[in-house]
């Protein structure tokens, strides 16, 4: 009796001598290449899956080797991989009229959506959504197969409901209302993506939020309910963190307000949906998983450390698990091999930006300026935006753009765009920024990491990098001239920028091998699976006093400690969690009450600082994560953030602020080398009242993960300013500017908005912290999205192309505004924000 094939068997046969030939693009006699398709026949009949995935990609390495794409049309057919067979029929096949080509062309127009083509899995999945719209489903398919697409469907399905789509990141906040904006959807209402948007009037809302800003829209209203709820990359509520517990509660408290509420899980991998059931949500979920094997990537491995015995580059094979040398190739370094072998469009991945940023700028000393007029308006611009020796300047003069979390919110945005629509920018280096769902033609990944954060990349988030290679749009698109983006190309690189003892074979070999069984472990403590132990059992306790505090119907039933004070109650309400507020609320109580009996109320930003520090600090938990907060006892520090709340409050530029940083540290650390910046126009603002955060005897300046000395501590926090270039300070301002502008954003409002909500502060202080005026018409278009910046430069330059009704808390933007300003020549960056948020695409910038 024949026994199945199998990859193990035929891991034990002569396989690998014929394969490696195909496999290293060797020439083959016509006899040999008629034998190499019989075999990958035969394999495609075999029942294991891993083997027919096997015989198939025999077939797309065949086919990309000898330009005869007529193997590949016909097993694409038999397949259901519809796009492929239509792209080979119109542009790589002769076409002959004859009745079997006629059938085929009629078949695959069943398949048409649009103006694309659907494999046989995405016209499945559609159809299955649609069937199952009022079903709470867990749809797992990987990036390219339309899961933005059914959002869209779910919106247009359920228009007059109150819809939710839940992302992981702002990045993604943007780019999701853009592509609903784009699809033109009749009778829209406005997408709401900040919870100051919501007024209680609101009618079918549409909200577009991250778990923090869906949190703070439900404590504005405890009545608000959503009847359709996207979860998009839901993998993210295995995770043990404070975001992926904030996104189950969200979901927790959304499913108790909506008993009948549909829940759509969206997410790349995942490999059991059970996983995604959330301990106070009960909602039986439906899968579709999408199995297609359509794009068979390459892996190649070059180690330039010492101890690597091999200098020559390997490939790797999922389907053998094996490494195969390659000998005609050879590269002095890492920067040699990344410029010869680089692709049309190329991502460079790290995990830590300060090796981004440093990388970034090695990789730009050997490569050409690119010739481009919008490549020369663009960093003419950024050097308006913020300042000429920024380093993306430097980078994007020779096609590389950086991509990390410190960079410049309205800065990212449109270098993402300039990457899309430039072809001369072949570079982009960054970090798991990428991995949340920012889409970007990409066809070429180098790794110089294989970590996240502090662990290895796991076999999922590593699939989910390599799924961002080579989507289906630029696969098919109409320059495409071959199949060739069908085998997207991952090299793993060993050098100084890895670990000494990361064994990037042993990585590869652990995320790739097909036939390799993975285990999927939740640890998020508010997930039914998760197993709760003496280890995370007090991470489970904070989370469910958290949820009786916040939404005391969802835990009735359970004895939970709820919040006895009006302080208490106010901190659970804003989430936080970087107190014990069950612990520390009646001494918090107390010193409230004594402040508030003593003093009025507080109307200047640095009282602000004394009272946080005074009522909140003494009972911050002694973790790590909130050393930067811990900071704040400090008199130096209190100054510093007071020095920020008033640039913020002042509405100042940005490239204003990198010059108050370059001041203090040229004011207290001048070096005869150092370019005189007194010409900058700073007498508006008055920093000399303020002390330089600075260690007098060493020059110590806080920079955070920038850091590269210690003090009083263990991680490397601090860096010595006296020994940093102007360019190394003008870079060390930008990104620091940007970070404690989060830290305010993102940390200290919550401890404002308690302040606030107790009564503590001016309304009039409150609103230049919040919105940074106290113009209420400008309020209003900062509450929808709009940066104070560019709130004032509408408000107060282009008042005619805007309406705003305050009653209704409503206004409108007329779209010519953006051309008018590109006429006035203002700066670039602030255009394309606001083209960017009325949905406007921009010809020539």
């Amino acid at each position: 009796m024949r026994k199945d094939l199998t990859l193990s068997r035929l891991r034990n046969t002569k396989f690998d001598k014929f394969y490696e030939k195909v496999l290293l693009k060797e020439d083959l006699p016509k006899k040999k290449l008629i034998r190499l398709l019989q075999i990958a026949i035969i394999f495609l009949n075999e029942k294991d899956i891993n083997i027919i995935n096997l015989g198939y990609k025999i077939i797309l390495m065949y086919s990309n080797k000898t330009a005869d794409y007529k193997p590949l049309f016909d097993i694409s057919i038999n397949k259901g991989f519809i796009p492929i067979s239509k792209f080979i029929e119109k542009n790589l096949l002769y076409k002959k009229e004859s009745f079997f080509n006629i059938l085929n062309s009629s078949y695959m127009e069943n398949y048409k959506s649009e103006k694309i083509y659907l494999t046989s899995e995405q016209k499945k999945l559609n159809e299955f959504f649609m069937n199952e719209i009022d079903t709470s489903l867990s749809i797992v398919a990987p990036t390219s197969y339309g899961k933005s697409e059914l959002i869209i469907e779910g919106i247009k399905k359920q228009l007059y409901n109150n819809i939710c789509i839940i992302v992981p990141t702002k990045a993604l906040v943007s780019q999701t209302k853009k592509r609903i904006i784009e699809s033109n959807i009749e009778n829209i209402p406005s997408i709401l993506t900040f919870p100051e948007m919501y007024t209680p009037t609101s009618k079918n809302i549409l909200a577009v939020l991250t778990q923090e800003r869906l949190l703070r829209l439900l404590k504005k209203d405890s009545h608000l309910k959503f009847d359709l709820v996207f979860v998009d990359e839901a993998h993210n509520l295995l995770d043990n963190n404070s975001r992926s517990t904030l996104l189950a509660i969200t979901i927790a408290i959304l499913n108790k307000r909506n008993q009948k509420a549909v829940f759509k899980y969206l997410t790349p991998f995942l490999l059991d949906s059970k996983n995604l059931n959330i301990s106070y949500a009960k909602h039986e979920l439906k899968e579709f998983r999408v199995s297609e094997y359509i794009k068979s990537e390459k892996f190649f491995i070059r180690d330039f450390r010492e101890k690597s015995e091999n200098k020559n580059i390997e490939i790797y094979d999922q389907f053998l698990n094996k490494f195969f040398e390659i000998k005609n190739k050879s590269f002095i370094n890492e920067i040699d091999l990344i410029i010869n072998e680089q692709g049309s469009k190329n991502i460079i991945y790290f995990n830590k930006p300060k090796q981004i940023e440093l990388f970034s700028i090695m990789l730009s000393e050997k490569l050409p300026i690119v010739k481009s007029k919008k490549i020369e308006d663009a960093c003419k611009n950024l050097s308006k935006f913020l300042h000429k020796d920024y380093n993306l300047i430097k980078c994007l003069k020779k096609g590389i753009i950086y991509h990390h979390g410190s960079v410049p919110n309205q800065v990212r945005l449109y270098i993402e765009d300039l990457f899309r629509k430039e072809k001369c920018i072949k570079f982009i280096v960054t970090s798991s920024t990428l991995l949340e769902g920012v889409n970007l033609p990409i066809n070429k990944l180098f790794m110089l990491d294989n970590k996240k954060g502090k662990g290895l990349l796991t076999p999922s988030q590593f699939k989910n990098l390599i799924g961002r290679l080579s989507r289906f749009s630029e696969v098919f698109s109409n320059n495409s001239k071959n199949m060739n983006l069908l085998e997207p190309e991952i090299y793993l690189i060993g050098s100084d920028f890895i670990a000494e003892n990361a064994d990037i074979k042993g990585f590869i070999k652990n995320c790739m091998q097909v036939d390799k069984k993975h285990r999927e472990v939740p640890t998020n403590v508010l997930l039914e699976n998760t197993n709760i132990s003496e280890k995370n059992k007090k991470e489970k306790k904070e989370a469910d006093e958290f949820i009786a505090n916040f939404e005391s119907d969802i835990l009735e039933n359970k004895k939970i400690e709820k919040s006895k004070t009006k302080i208490g109650s106010t901190c659970f309400s804003n989430n936080i969690v970087e107190i014990d507020i069950l612990q520390y609320e009646e001494e918090m109580n107390n010193i409230l009450i004594e402040y508030q009996d003593d003093n009025e109320r507080i109307s200047s930003p640095k009282e602000v600082f004394n009272v946080i520090v005074k009522i909140f600090l003494p009972f911050i938990k002694e973790k790590r994560e909130y050393e930067n907060i811990r900071r704040l006892h400090h008199n130096e520090t209190q100054n510093f953030y007071t020095m920020f709340l008033e640039w913020r409050m002042n509405g100042t530029p940005y490239n204003y602020m990198v010059g108050h940083f370059l001041w203090y540290w040229e004011r207290f650390n001048k070096k005869e080398d150092d370019t005189n910046i007194s010409n900058l126009e700073l007498e508006t603002l008055d920093v000399k009242k303020y002390k330089v955060e600075l260690e007098d005897e060493k020059c110590l300046v806080y920079v955070g993960k920038w850091g590269d000395e210690k003090r009083g501590g263990f991680a490397e926090l601090w860096t010595n300013i006296r020994y940093k270039t102007k360019r190394k300070r003008v870079n060390l301002a930008i990104v620091r500017i940007h970070e404690e502008q989060e830290f305010l954003d993102n940390t200290l409002i919550k401890f404002i908005e308690v302040l606030n909500e107790l009564e503590v502060l001016e309304e009039s202080l409150y609103n230049l912290i919040k919105y940074g005026t106290e113009d209420i018409e400008l309020i209003l278009l900062i509450k929808n999205g709009i940066s104070l910046y560019l709130g004032n430069k509408i408000v107060n330059e282009y008042s005619t192309f805007i309406e705003i009704n305050l009653l209704e808390e409503t206004y409108s933007i007329d779209k010519r505004i953006v051309q008018e300003m590109m006429n006035n020549n203002e700066d670039t960056v602030t255009i394309f924000e606001l083209a960017y948020i009325l949905g406007v695409e921009i010809q020539g910038l």
